[in-house]
């Protein structure tokens, strides 16, 4: 990929393949629709409300008009603009350090599966992924001052971002600490300047309260679980027993590896990514940043024909996957399985879910009703048949939308005990989506078998 005629060829192929995913909504994490509400607000209003703990505010900034004028079509199609834009950074980083399979170290990333389903998404990981990898070719270039500017936009983005400071500052050598302290400082500063909106708004506290309640209520059992299904399925587990084998094969070159300085950053990276995902282990995607140095590591230890299957492998893993679990997020059991791939399934997800918000809005439900159904702004964000409800919202402390086929028919996430027996006081029927009804139940404490609460299909 050293000639520009490759690069362009890449890209060109990289940018048909995203079509599909161009269309059918912001995603199926209900997280990019809630990015969508945040920019109707900030648009309509002037009033930045932060979408999820603890902000985004940056990433939110900088979609509210695309979103706003453009809808979802354009939204993702700016995140796979700046995923192009990555590739060519991550190309320039690795020819740099001449580091050897470039043409397959390029190639495995830009089809990566984790990063293919996320490039062509109204979320901001890719967006993080390309602020980090302009970091560190910023510092290559000795240019310190824009690199902590950089950073610091990229934290804004996602804070957890600014964690790579650390790593980074591997690249410093003893006569630049006086640029490593500029570096820093402008991270930090920028960071800080991003987050001011966040500060400011009126419903951080709430929000932070609500999170902080959510993640003390999950038992060490669970998070581990999670933790571990989600490592193993960030890549598939055809990929891992790939990777595994090789590495394996290749033993005698690990230790040898952390010689260089390309291979400490990016085992800093990776430990620090790692580390950051056992405290928040929330998405499989808060494993991207950790991708791109990954790849490097496997391409210094693998020779040619090992990288060569690693990046076959775990390129089919978009189109299949093969598991040996049912692959339930709320109750994983033994039971092998063929799936459909990450990429695959994301095309499928969305316009399942596309179909299926259309039909819980039109359910046919009595007056006076509330309904858990386990979604947020995915539900009733631009749903002809349901509106946002910010007043039961704000009582409930979860997202709310109110039907508009009927007297007092309400949709929200879901229900605590206190709140369920405050709702049956106040004379409500009480109402569960069906196809949640596992996670709601997790989620919520209480079974709706001993509650007497009534699925709808």
């Amino acid at each position: 990929m050293k000639s520009r005629s490759s690069l362009l060829l890449l890209l060109a192929v990289v940018a048909l393949t995203r079509i599909p995913l161009l269309f059918g909504g912001y995603g199926s994490d209900g997280d990019a629709w809630r990015i969508a509400h945040t920019a109707q607000q900030l648009w309509n209003d002037g009033i930045y409300s932060v979408s999820r703990f603890p902000g985004f505010p940056f990433y939110e900034l900088l979609q509210t008009p695309v979103i706003m004028l453009g809808g979802s079509f354009a939204s993702n199609l700016i995140t796979l603009i700046i995923f192009l834009i990555s590739i060519v950074l991550f190309r320039n980083i690795i020819l740099r350090w001449n580091l050897p399979n470039t043409d397959l170290l390029l190639i495995c990333y830009s089809f990566l599966p984790i990063l293919w389903k996320n490039s062509a998404v109204t979320m901001d990981y890719i967006w993080g992924l390309a602020g980090i990898l302009g970091t560190i070719l910023l510092l290559l270039k000795k240019r310190f001052l824009i690199a902590g500017i950089v950073l610091g936009l990229t934290a804004g983005t996602r804070l957890s971002y600014i964690a790579l400071l650390f790593p980074l500052l591997i690249l410093f050598d003893d006569a630049e600490r006086k640029y490593m302290r500029q570096f820093i400082l402008w991270s930090i500063v920028t960071t800080i300047l991003c987050y001011l909106p966040v500060l400011f708004s009126n419903d951080i506290a709430g929000i932070t309260q609500e999170y902080m309640t959510r993640t003390r209520s999950i038992s060490l059992a669970q998070k581990s679980g999670a933790i571990l299904y989600r490592i193993v399925f960030s890549l598939g587990l055809l990929g891992w027993c790939t990777i595994g084998v090789i590495l394996l094969l290749n033993r005698r070159l690990l230790l040898p590896l952390f010689r260089s300085t390309i291979s400490r950053l990016s085992f800093a990276v990776v430990v620090t990514t790692a580390i950051l995902f056992v405290l928040i282990p929330d998405e499989r995607e808060y494993l991207i940043p950790a991708m791109p140095f990954f790849l490097i590591l496997l391409s210094q230890i693998a020779n040619r024909i090992h990288f060569a299957v690693i990046t076959v492998v775990v390129i089919s893993y978009g189109f299949i996957s093969l598991d040996v679990t049912n692959h339930d997020p709320v109750n994983p059991k033994p039971a092998f399985n063929v799936q459909q791939g990450f990429v695959v399934k994301e095309y499928h997800e969305r316009r399942r879910m596309e179909k299926q918000r259309i039909q819980l809005a039109q359910a046919s439900l009595p007056d006076s009703s509330f309904v858990m159904i386990g979604m947020g702004p995915i539900f009733w964000y631009d749903n002809p048949y349901v509106i946002w409800d910010q007043n039961m919202e704000k009582e409930f402390r979860q997202d709310c939308a109110r039907s508009l086929r009927g007297k007092e028919i309400y949709f929200i996430y879901a229900l605590k005990k206190p709140q369920l027996d405050l709702l049956r006081q106040r004379g409500y029927t009480v109402y569960y989506w069906s196809e949640m009804e596992r996670y709601l139940e997790t989620f919520i404490g209480y079974s709706f078998t001993d509650e007497h609460i009534q699925p709808i299909q």
